[in-house]
């Protein structure tokens, strides 16, 4: 017996030291010897930056060794590499400024390891104004969100939707238009805030702000018409001149198996106020003005998006996958997304401070079918409103909010911003 446990304790002990690392393999994976690069290649997060001292734009080198191996960026020691532009200014990893003599100008930069002659390519942006969001005022825009549930789904899958929920994802989303948690190198602060709700259409005090329940047996959409005919039966169509409606719809059985691009991708700007010159409608939205007998319906004044999913969206790249509310609000705003699910579908947001990118692009980093993008000379991280779901959805690009301004102010199904009886009741 002492025999067997002996043989057992050796054949452990053997297996430990066969499975730990010796010391060279261990050093692999620290700092790499800069002596041992072979190249150098320089990218940056954008190719412009707003002249507003809170934008960042960052130089993302790229190190190849003389083994011809590619360097991962957690084992680069950055402090041994500088930055210069072609005027032999030093700049440093993260480059920001407030220097308005610097706006129009072009800057080309190079990057450099310390004590040799190792230089990379030459990469070039733009130093942009950012005097027109600067002057933008305050838009308040009302909001209230319609909590639609079915009986049994309160009962069997953990209660109400709480109220702090909602409100978390009201801060999300102010978050991404106040542009308060990027430093995004075209990211600004939209100057438009949405605002829970306070009052009913019948003066009543709302119990929660910016929320009204639902609760019916099913949540069905009997008439096949995206839910239009269920809401209006429901009483939930509040007056979309004095609210932003967003209907929070349960769905859990799938009664659309894609509704974010069947349903929420269709809450887009569809009129234009009388007297509107039709040649200042931004590119790429189709609106008219509104006929006679117009009844308005759900989706063309607010926003459905499927309550499951402020909850469990499970983040994958795809053009027909869920994406989360803030995105849904870019469309209701008259945003485009930036990307396309494959290279024939090249995406066309006509906004010219924006990265756009495609799935499945072989010079793309990870076919860009993750968080971070490589589009040509341009290593980034996917924060836009109007990015794919997997990215974080935390800025608007300057453009961007010029194009949402425009729709606030000429778009009729969009002018709730212009009453404060939601806040008064009267």
């Amino acid at each position: 017996m002492k025999r067997i446990l002996y043989t057992l304790a050796a054949i452990f002990i053997g297996c430990i030291l066969s499975c730990t690392p010796d010391k060279d393999e261990v050093l692999e994976m620290g700092p790499v010897d800069m002596d041992h690069i072979k190249e150098i290649k320089l990218r940056t997060s954008h190719y412009q930056i707003l002249a507003d001292g809170k934008a960042q734009l960052e130089f993302n080198p790229l190190l190849t060794t003389e083994d011809g191996f590619t360097v991962q960026d957690s084992r680069v020691d950055h402090s041994q590499i500088e930055y210069y532009t072609s005027s032999g200014e030093t700049l440093s990893k993260v480059f920001s400024t407030s220097d308005k003599s610097l706006i129009g100008k072009t800057l080309n930069v190079y990057a450099k390891i310390k004590g040799t002659e190792i230089t990379s390519n030459t990469t070039t942006f733009t130093v942009m104004d950012p005097s027109v969001s600067n002057a933008y005022t305050e838009i308040t825009v009302p909001v209230i969100f319609h909590l639609i549930q079915s009986n049994k789904d309160i009962a069997g899958y953990g209660g109400e939707i709480p109220m702090e929920r909602i409100h978390l994802l009201l801060d999300k989303i102010n978050n991404t238009f106040s542009g308060s948690v990027s430093t995004n190198a075209m990211g600004v602060d939209t100057k438009i805030r949405f605002k829970a709700a306070v009052y009913d259409p019948y003066g009543n005090k709302l119990q929660e702000p910016g929320i009204n329940r639902i609760y019916v047996e099913e949540v069905t959409d009997e008439a096949k018409d995206q839910y239009n005919t269920f809401i209006v039966n429901q009483k939930a169509l509040w007056p979309h001149d004095k609210y932003l409606n967003v209907w929070l719809i349960s769905d859990r059985e799938n009664e659309y198996d894609k509704f974010f691009y069947t349903i929420s991708r269709t809450c887009i700007p569809r009129y234009i106020t009388s007297g509107t010159d039709p040649a200042e409608i931004p590119e790429g939205l189709t609106l008219s003005s509104i006929p006679e007998s117009w009844t308005p319906t759900p989706n063309e004044v607010g926003i459905l998006y499927k309550l499951q999913s402020i909850q469990t969206m499970v983040r994958s790249f795809g053009e027909k996958n869920e994406n989360e509310l803030v995105n849904g609000f870019g469309f209701y705003l008259g945003l485009l997304p930036t990307w396309g699910a494959s290279s024939s579908a090249k995406p066309q947001d006509y906004c010219s401070d924006t990265h756009k990118y495609y799935g499945n692009d072989k010079e793309g980093y990870n076919k860009n079918q993750t968080a971070y993008k490589l589009v040509g000379d341009c290593f980034f991280l996917a924060e836009n409103i109007m990015d794919d779901p997997v990215g974080v959805h935390r800025s608007v690009s300057q453009q961007q909010a010029q194009r949402i301004r425009w729709i606030l102010t000429n778009s009729p199904e969009r002018s709730a911003w212009k009453s404060d009886y939601a806040f008064t009741g009267r």
